[in-house]
């Protein structure tokens, strides 16, 4: 009887550890890239390595050494693949596949808003709705140093490399799937996450390689939903007060490292008619000549959620609606005009950058960073799997 006992303890510890952290790290992540552009043509040009260009039977149609580039130019729902001006193929759908040790590459879309850009890993290609679907299939930790650059940007301290990183793992774990019925793990629009190719910047290389494998789990050891935001100006946002669900290790937090620093503060000027159409419009909401008043002198000296007293109207829609910074402002009237005087750069969940950053500086770990921000959120490590 004992044994059996011991044996329910065993498989529920084990049930236990599998469902929260009992996971592994892919070695290779899929991103859709350039998502949301429509790229009709585009040049592939390899710069390190060598690369094979395989048809969906799998069967080898040319090789590439570096510095050698084609034309990928779309035909309806099939495209030519060109060289020199001259049609090689005509295919539906191709792999370029890296063959050397280290594969890397340049795309350069025809389109004149698009500049080029470089990318670890291989590349596969097919048409949809019209124009080319472009899947970059690469390392995980590459993502991760690749993201970690176009999130954050450059000459920051080594710890707040790792912290960005860590974050940037687990959030892109958490949301693997997220576009897997398009055939691909992730995007690379900041809903995703910001990728927009790899980094060859040294320093943020080094800082992932340390904290490679490394993700931030709760109390339950799941994985966090690691949320950030350039600046929250001196205060971060519950995650109910943006979003529906209350979470435990997402709470109001006053930060004072943000505060001087460049995403601190912002104004921006609107006309009075603009608000007011756009509350009757969006809510139906014709405030009276005191709500009226009060809304032309709306303040915050600590963050509020709602511009008028009877909450319905969220500043979260009045900040996207007219493009602003942060729901963290106060407003100043000046006849027709709106004078809004704010402070942060974001959402103001999760996370703070430009506090983390100073934070870095200040000589924080980043346990203590991770903690701030998230709390009572821990470190673990997973292991990669093993392609082959």
């Amino acid at each position: 009887m004992r044994m059996k006992y011991l044996f329910i303890l065993f498989v529920s510890l084990f049930s236990f550890f599998n469902n929260s952290f009992g996971r592994t790290i892919p070695e290779i992540i899929d991103i859709g890239i350039f998502s949301g552009e429509t790229i009709n043509k585009f040049n592939f040009t390899v710069t390190h390595g060598r690369y094979l260009v395989c048809n969906n039977k799998h069967e080898k149609l040319l090789e590439i050494t570096p510095f050698s580039t084609i034309t990928f130019e779309r035909k309806g729902y099939q495209f030519n693949i060109l060289r020199n001006d001259s049609v090689l193929f005509t295919e539906i759908d191709i792999k370029l596949q890296g063959a050397a040790f280290h594969n890397s590459f340049i795309l350069n879309p025809s389109n004149r808003n698009l500049e080029l850009r470089g990318y670890d890993g291989d590349l596969k290609v097919n048409v949809k709705n019209g124009s080319f679907s472009l899947v970059n299939s690469v390392p995980f930790e590459s993502y991760v140093a690749g993201t970690v650059q176009w999130e954050s940007g450059f000459n920051h301290h080594d710890i707040f490399y790792q912290v960005q990183a860590i974050i940037i793992r687990t959030y892109a774990l958490r949301n693997l799937n997220r576009h897997s019925g398009e055939g691909f793990h992730l995007c690379d629009r900041v809903h995703c996450q910001a990728y927009y190719g790899k980094t060859t910047e040294a320093s943020i290389i080094s800082a992932v390689d340390r904290c490679r494998g490394e993700v931030v789990v709760d109390r339950n050891n799941h994985l966090l939903n690691t949320v950030y935001h350039a600046n929250c100006g001196g205060e971060t946002v519950n995650s109910e007060d943006l979003w529906s669900e209350a979470l435990p290790y997402l709470r109001s937090n006053r930060d004072t490292y943000c505060t001087d620093m460049p995403g601190a503060h912002w104004k921006a000027t609107i006309k009075a008619d603009d608000l007011s159409n756009f509350l009757q419009q969006r809510f139906g909401y014709n405030p009276s000549e005191n709500e009226w008043k009060g809304i032309k002198g709306f303040r915050q000296s600590s963050r509020r959620h709602h511009l008028d007293p009877g909450e319905r109207i969220q500043l979260r829609h009045v900040r996207e609606h007219f493009g602003l910074r942060s729901t963290y402002f106060s407003i100043n009237a000046d006849g027709e005009y709106l004078h809004l005087t704010g402070k942060g750069y974001g959402h103001g969940v999760g996370l703070c950058q430009e506090g983390a950053m100073r934070r870095a500086r200040h000589g924080y770990t980043r346990e203590e960073i991770l903690k701030f921000y998230y709390w009572n959120a821990s470190i673990i490590y997973l292991e990669t799997e093993e392609a082959w």
